[in-house]
């Protein structure tokens, strides 16, 4: 009879049974559930995530703070009530102190107030921060013409202009400044200005053109001038004298013109 063979017992040992081959896992991973969500990493972002929200709720708080003062000022400013004006000012420069458009609202109503240098500081400081804009400039042409500086003035009137040829206040006060130096100029700046101003509003700055016209001897252009005045003033004794000066200068050129 045949013995029955015996495997190997290398072979026997170099099989293994199945699954044999799978990654033990602690016991506690195996009844652990659903992952949780505060793990460190998902806390951090949300902890992140709100300081971004705190930080922009803050932002749109604090701008919401400072336009709320800015309006009570603009308001009282409208209302010619310097004090009330400068104090909410004021109160919005402590809250944005970087704030050019609001340092500039300071200035104005320092200006306003008489405090000038005060106030040209202020223009300065906006714009350092950058608020150089036309209307600025001409604030700090206000207070350097009321500080006594009329060539630090022309400067200023003359850089607002070069932001907008359309600012007839610039072009008003840069007319008044120059109309004994140089007429001609100031009589082209004041009849621009003339657009934004009715003779009723601003009586100084038609009679003045018409003062600076009749000194160049445009007669046809200060009768004009003058008619509009007295149109708004029926008893202005000055204007009606020196239209009577303009009509006999214009007599005097029609006459001339005959003789040549």
């Amino acid at each position: 009879m045949e013995e029955t063979k015996t495997p190997p017992a290398e072979e026997s040992a170099g099989k293994e049974s199945v699954g044999t081959d799978l990654p033990e896992l602690p016991e506690e991973e195996l009844h652990e559930g659903p992952r949780k969500w505060w793990t460190r990493q998902n806390v951090l972002f949300a902890l992140f995530f709100a300081l971004i929200l705190l930080s922009v709720a803050g932002f749109y708080i604090q701008r919401g703070i400072v336009q709320g003062y800015e309006h009570r000022g603009d308001r009282y400013l409208d209302q010619k009530d310097y004090n009330k004006a400068l104090k909410y000012f004021l109160k919005a420069a402590d809250h944005d102190p970087q704030n050019p458009r609001v340092i500039f609202s300071v200035g104005k109503a320092m200006l306003a107030l008489g405090r000038d240098h005060e106030a040209l500081q202020a223009f300065r400081s906006s714009y350092r921060l950058g608020g150089a804009s036309a209307e600025l400039y001409l604030y700090m042409g206000f207070a350097e013409n009321r500080i006594g500086r009329p060539y630090q003035a022309k400067l200023f009137f003359e850089n607002a202009l070069k932001i907008d040829k359309k600012l007839f206040a610039a072009h008003r006060e840069l007319g008044m400044l120059l109309r004994a130096d140089d007429p001609a100029a100031a009589e082209s700046h004041l009849f621009q200005a003339l657009k934004g101003y009715s003779a009723e509003k601003d009586p100084e700055l038609y009679r003045t053109l018409a003062q600076v016209q009749v000194k160049l001897q445009l007669y046809g252009k200060a009768t004009g001038t003058l008619a509009d005045i007295l149109k708004a003033n029926p008893n202005d004794e000055e204007a009606k004298a020196l239209l009577e000066k303009a009509k006999r200068g214009l007599e005097m050129e029609r006459l001339y013109r005959r003789i040549r």
